[in-house]
């Protein structure tokens, strides 16, 4: 249950720390470039919060997948022994049923891959990159990025993964809330009964 409800501090820590020394070899990089006196002081920092997005993007992912395996064997085991035992409080059992298919639907969604609506001009979402049409076309503005361009690049795409990351987050929270409220009807449902019709 620890692994639904939210990532370990060591884990928190290493990405942070991932991300510290991302920035800090930017800002060394930067500095010691003095050839381009128009780049950006923080050059290299987009790259840095790229990865770390990318990071708690799949960590959500993982989230999710635990979670929607969980979904699928409880209903699975509900459903499938219906017939075997006696239920005495039937609403619950179709109140576990019931969240944990829907925590399970919910959970299906976040899985979706992250799509972007506007797919013009950028150089890093993949959609971006294949509506160039031509892998030369794409290698060409590739070449002509100075530094101060690339960081733009990434702004662009860190802020639409940000976007990404809060709304598969949001979606997390509610699945696991109803896996919650499904555990709970399984147990008043289901496990209840059983333990009092053994007595």
């Amino acid at each position: 249950m620890n692994r639904l409800m939210g990532p370990s501090m060591s884990t928190e820590v290493a990405v942070a720390s991932e991300l510290a020394q991302a920035v800090g070899t930017a800002q060394t990089a930067a500095t010691s470039d003095s050839t381009a006196p128009g780049d950006p002081p923080m050059a290299g920092f987009g790259a840095g919060v790229h990865q770390y997005l990318n990071q708690l993007l799949t960590l959500v992912y993982s989230k999710t997948t635990t979670l929607l395996a969980a979904n699928m064997v409880l209903v699975s085991l509900l459903l499938s022994t219906r017939t075997s035992i006696k239920i005495g409080l039937d609403n619950f059992y179709i109140g576990a049923v019931f969240f944990f298919s829907i925590s399970a639907i919910t959970s299906t969604i976040v899985l979706f891959p992250r799509l972007r609506h506007n797919n013009a001009g950028g150089l890093i979402f993949w959609r971006a990159i294949l509506a160039e049409g031509d892998a030369d076309k794409y290698h060409a503005k590739v070449q002509s990025l100075t530094k101060t361009a690339v960081e733009e690049e990434y702004a662009k795409d860190n802020y639409h993964l940000a976007q990404t990351i809060s709304l598969k987050d949001m979606l997390l929270r509610c699945a696991i809330l109803l896996f919650i409220l499904g555990l709970a009807c399984a147990v008043i449902g289901v496990v209840w009964p059983i333990i009092f019709n053994h007595h």
